[in-house]
């Protein structure tokens, strides 16, 4: 027992060795970073701030760092979560909570909403074996079940990767194929390095017809569009969760439940201005501190003086006046299914413009022309 718990340890992996692709594979590489490149970037939440607005203590991991070998880090190790339908939020709160049990954590959780980080990237974690761990960035991907959220993930990831290639100084070189460079999938730690036996990403690119070479490549994009001071049109982030980050934060009203964002939605303060803070993206599920009503319209608390509009979580029913076809957020026909005529479906937030065509949205990946209300 005592041999399978060090070895255990010294594995320190995240994720488990990702299961065989399916046979039928729906969507090629190249259709998928065209598909990343059309969203937007969802910016970088950091864990200690966000356990804090619910309540939850964060857990700094003080103490359990692991010193570079080098004083920074060589690179960044690509991981999957391999838990389908589990959110970074998911991923961040069982981790905070269960570290020290299963001998793992990261840097990050990434999935197509944004980046949850969980510590500074300035020390290394356990992450990847005792042979990465003091050399390499941890960021782990959640896994997404439908070709458009896969699309919109590892764009987040991509472009998170791109800002600390930058941050740190170094430049993108693949290193998949020779053990040599500093974007590294799991698989490859393992290949080259040892230490561990896991193969991830693989499997999950896989199923999406979509490989290491395709994201080392959506990489290399968002990172040759960053100027000296490393800005980008996709947002640079700061990297670090920095001491004052973990200050306490401001005394909020107890929570009145949760509920799920249903339309993208930026953030705005008490007085109705729109704040810095990432915009919230559909799908998200938000903790909600009451309401306030701001110049005549009505938002939703969901953090010390950060508000969404009410409409984006609360909707408002409309009359179906044709029968209505549904469609995704890039504008494709779900399946045959149709909304019949003078049914009533709940909308949520503004039009929305997709190919040159105006839509309502009825759910986190669902639209209906305008036309037909």
């Amino acid at each position: 027992m005592k041999k399978l718990i060090t070895a255990l340890a010294l594995a320190a992996t995240v994720t488990t060795a990702s299961q065989a692709a399916p046979l039928a594979v729906q969507v090629q590489a190249s259709s998928t970073n065209d598909l990343a490149k059309q969203d937007s970037y969802g910016g970088v939440t950091y864990a200690d701030k966000m356990l804090a607005q619910e309540g939850i203590k964060y857990n700094s991991f003080a103490g359990s760092e692991v010193p570079y070998r080098n004083g920074k880090p060589e690179g960044i190790v690509i991981h999957e979560t391999a838990t389908p339908n589990a959110t970074a939020h998911d991923e961040a709160v069982y981790f905070n909570r269960e570290w020290m049990n299963i001998y793992s954590y990261v840097h990050a959780f990434v999935d197509r909403t944004g980046v949850i980080q969980m510590m500074s990237p300035d020390n290394g974690t356990w992450g990847a074996g005792p042979q990465a761990n003091d050399r390499f960035i941890q960021v782990e991907l959640c896994e997404e079940n439908n070709a458009a959220d896969f699309a919109k993930g590892v764009n987040n990831d991509a472009i998170y990767a791109a800002n600390l290639l930058h941050h740190y100084g170094l430049q993108p070189d693949n290193a998949v194929h020779d053990g040599q460079g500093t974007i590294w999938s799991h698989h490859a730690v393992s290949q080259f390095l040892g230490g561990t036996d896991h193969t991830d990403p693989d499997g999950y690119f896989a199923k999406w017809g979509y490989s290491m070479d395709d994201f080392y490549n959506l990489v290399k994009y968002y990172y040759d569009q960053q100027g000296p001071t490393g800005t980008t049109s996709a947002t640079t982030d700061k990297p670090a969760n920095k001491p004052e980050a973990n200050k306490p934060a401001a005394t909020l009203p107890k929570p009145t439940g949760t509920k799920i964002l249903m339309h993208d939605a930026l953030v705005y303060d008490e007085k109705g201005n729109v704040t810095d803070a990432a915009m919230k993206k559909a799908g998200t599920k938000l903790t909600l501190y009451g309401d306030q009503t701001i110049d005549g319209r009505k938002y939703l608390q969901i953090g010390s003086n950060q508000f969404v509009v009410a409409s984006n979580v609360e909707g408002k029913l409309r009359q179906i006046r044709h029968n209505a076809y549904l469609y995704n957020a890039n504008g494709y026909r779900i399946g045959s299914n149709k909304l019949y005529r003078r049914n009533y479906v709940r909308t949520y937030g503004g039009r929305v413009k997709i190919a040159g065509h105006k839509y309502y949205q009825i759910d986190v990946n669902e639209f209906v022309k305008v036309g037909n209300f």
